[in-house]
């Protein structure tokens, strides 16, 4: 620890010395933020949106390190007041390392998943730390986790070496640079004024600026609408979606009439299966069977990650109900049904029921005993997969004959960072392993390939599984009785576009599945090249089970055996929509106070030139006006605002 004095009073050196620490910690702010900055779009959009950028990028630095500032210059004044000895300072020094190392390892946090997954620390992200399940979905090794470890203790390091530089520069009574009144009154100044510019650019002229200041980590986002518009100005329409009211679902009592022999269900689902890797070469088995069933080869997820992909396919609804549906703890429609009709049911996963949310969403009306989750247990997913599928055919070999049966599994063996045994490999090289800590957008690219073969082995290994449950149920003569269900949550992208993995955008690679869909005594091994959707599976099983209902009782989706004339669907994440069709993917903010803009690309994820984008959009009005209608549908006086 430095040396302190033992005077009464604390001496201007030593608040000399703490300024001095909080300055090189905003200087290291400032190098950490400015990596997740796009400088050179900014310089592009001339002085105006340049000057502006600069100053809330300094101001929001400020902002980082307020709350440390705060919390140490508060335990500076308690521990001079409490105490004269000569180590009076030192609970100071401490909370200043700490609370220094807590603020800059937080904004490397978010620099760093910012660079491999083009987001900030969010509410998704805050979801998935807080949640039970959520840290072990990410699949991280323990050379990860000591790699984190190492990395925080190397921030607490740095801001030491920071803080005895700094009571060493005050020793040799450095003159203080600015005066602090003037600098906190010429921030407070120009925090208001950055946000009273970012107010009335949103309101009246809904520039470039708009969407470049929410690159700043943790912009507040401010609206003066209704000012601007009492003032006489017109105001510009926002591009941001309001969702309010509660659930009215399904809009009427379901009524069914008992099939004389009802279906079973088995519904297998895998994390990360993407589109093209439903393939005669990796996935041989799975192939095989999906060419005596239907495949539907242009299948969109509703989300380009696990909680929205598998909340459309069994809701049949957009992604972003997701948060009603959480908030009142209301399962699907489709549960409900087996239930009442006296399925007997198992349901499976690799990952936690709990993380994602399901078993207070999806399954919240499933009792406990009948959801068995195995993430916990320390195996690979492939492990678990292998264990998961026993359990499952001995449920069923011992399920009562006269009743139907439901399962369902959640398969991980694709899951990042994408294990199998030794005899699932056909693509070399592959990597050996995959190491979170130190993984960097550099790293990714030049060993994409390799990461790539690690996901093709592990796919491969899911074949195995899948086939195991297809030569069970050829082997019980199940065939004739069972529907089987095919699907991943989402897909998986491998930088095509820039990034690795998934939950980040909604390019194809992140959000196209395959949907391989058995059901017995219909026409099968119909190849669909027209879109599809996780929405349509629900609407395609419940009159399979006698529900007589229209479908837009329950669901906005499609019958895959009656209507495959779809021309648009939605993919979600946690505040955003897309809109896509043939021609355009238009990217909505949902309930985030963001007035920043949509994103928009072709239908093959190429950027458009303005004008093209204003042209396609100008005719994509009524697909807009469609999107609230369906977000509203099944909210009880609901409130979409636009």
């Amino acid at each position: 620890m430095p040396k302190t004095t033992s005077s009464s009073k604390p001496s201007n050196q030593n608040t000399t010395g703490f300024s001095c620490y909080f300055l090189i910690s905003y200087l290291l702010m400032l190098f950490i933020v400015a990596q997740t900055i796009p400088w050179q779009t900014i310089f592009a959009n001339g002085v105006a949106a340049t000057s502006f950028m600069a100053l809330t990028f300094l101001c929001y630095c400020v902002l980082y390190g307020l709350p440390a500032s705060l919390i140490t210059w508060l335990v500076f004044k308690i521990s001079n007041f409490a105490n004269r000895s000569a180590t009076r300072l030192y609970p100071a020094y401490i909370t200043a390392v700490l609370a220094g190392g807590t603020t800059t390892l937080l904004l490397y946090a978010n620099t760093k998943i910012f660079s491999l997954y083009g987001t900030y620390i969010n509410g998704f992200v805050i979801n998935l730390v807080m949640t039970p399940g959520g840290i072990e979905s990410l699949g991280g090794s323990n050379a990860s986790n000591i790699g984190f470890v190492l990395i925080a203790i190397g921030f607490i390091a740095l801001q030491a070496l920071i803080l005895w530089i700094s009571i060493n520069w005050q020793k040799k009574s450095f003159p203080s640079i600015i005066k602090k009144r003037y600098a906190i009154s010429m921030f407070i100044v120009l925090l208001i004024g950055v946000h009273m510019t970012y107010a009335a650019n949103e309101a009246i002229s809904k520039s470039a600026l708009t969407s470049q200041a929410t690159s700043i980590p943790f912009f507040q986002t401010v609206s003066a609408r209704h000012l601007f518009e009492r003032l006489g100005f017109e105001i510009k329409r926002s591009d941001n979606i309001e969702l309010k009211g509660h659930l009215n679902y399904p809009l009427i009592p379901l009524n069914i009439k008992t099939p004389s022999k009802p279906y079973n269900i088995i519904w297998l689902t895998s994390e990360s299966w993407r589109a093209d890797m439903l393939d005669k070469e990796i996935m041989p088995a799975t192939w095989q069977f999906a060419v005596q069933a239907n495949r539907y080869t242009k299948n969109y997820s509703g989300g380009n990650g696990t909680r929205m992909g598998v909340f459309t396919m069994f809701m049949g609804l957009p992604g972003n109900y997701w948060f009603s549906f959480i908030n009142e703890q209301r399962g699907a429609a489709f549960i409900d049904v087996l239930q009442q009709e006296h399925y007997q049911m198992n349901l499976y996963t690799s990952a936690m029921f709990s993380y994602p949310e399901f078993e207070k969403t999806i399954f919240s009306k499933v009792p406990a005993e009948q959801l068995h989750s195995l993430q916990e247990n320390g195996k690979f997913g492939w492990e678990n997969d292998r264990v998961n599928v026993s359990s499952m055919l001995d449920f069923i070999d011992k399920r009562d004959p006269s009743k139907p049966f439901f399962s369902f599994i959640f398969f991980e063996s694709p899951h990042a960072r994408y294990h199998f045994p030794p005899e699932s490999v056909i693509r070399r090289p592959y990597r050996d392993d995959i190491n979170y800590a130190t993984l960097s957008k550099e790293e990714l690219r030049a060993d994409i390939v390799p990461i790539k073969n690690r996901y093709i082995n592990a796919v491969h290994h899911l074949d195995s599984q899948f086939d195991r449950v297809f030569t069970y149920l050829k082997d019980k003569n199940l065939l004739d009785s069972t529907i089987v269900i095919l699907v991943g949550d989402h897909g998986e992208e491998f930088m095509e576009h820039g990034y690795w993995g998934h939950n980040s955008t909604f390019v194809d690679q992140q959000i196209r599945t395959p949907l391989v869909l058995w059901v017995p005594g219909q026409q099968q091994g119909k190849v669909v090249d027209s879109m599809t959707s996780h929405m349509d599976i629900v609407p395609t099983l419940m009159p399979l089970l006698g529900v007589t209902n229209s479908i837009s009782d329950y669901s906005i989706g499609h019958n895959l055996l009656k209507d495959t004339s779809r021309n648009y669907t939605y993919v979600s994440d946690w505040d955003h929509i897309t809109y896509i069709d043939k021609d355009i993917k238009i990217t909505q903010p949902i309930n985030i106070g963001s007035y920043a803009g949509n994103k928009v690309s072709d239908g093959n994820d190429e950027p458009l030139s303005e004008d093209a984008k204003n042209t396609l959009l100008k005719t994509k009005q009524p697909a807009m006006l469609q999107i609230l209608q369906d977000l509203s549908h099944f909210l009880d006086k609901g409130k979409v605002k636009n």
